[in-house]
């Protein structure tokens, strides 16, 4: 089964060539998908600020899962590398029509209608 991988030079389809997968320097590989490495990119640029592109969404999205199937606790420190920017991007993953087009769902958060409705009943 192969399925369409909307995330660009990540996915199922795409082992970089530079990647050493013998030499034992990964301890573990955490998987994501499009849905949740979007979702991810998207909070990171709402609730952060940060301009962050689908591969910073996956690998954010990978930490969480990561965090949560090793349950490290408070007072621990993670550290995740967000390898890309928004900036190629714009016109798919930041667009609700795009998402909502290629079968992702828009959380109500991003959405500008539903912001409007609450100011307006304020």
């Amino acid at each position: 089964y192969q399925r369409r991988v909307h995330g660009e030079g990540i996915g199922y389809d795409f082992i970089p060539t530079v990647l050493d997968r013998d030499s034992g320097v990964i301890d573990e590989w955490v998987k994501t998908d499009d849905e949740e490495s979007f979702r991810a990119a998207r909070e990171l640029i709402r609730v952060e600020g940060l301009l962050a592109g689908g591969s910073s969404g996956a690998a954010l999205a990978g930490a969480v899962k990561f965090i949560n199937q090793n349950q490290i606790g408070e007072g621990k420190r993670v550290v995740v590398l967000l390898p890309d920017g928004v900036r190629n991007y714009m016109s798919k993953f930041l667009d609700n029509d795009w998402m909502a087009h290629n079968g992702f769902s828009i959380p109500e958060f991003n959405s500008y209608r539903s912001t409007k409705t609450e100011i307006q009943k304020e």
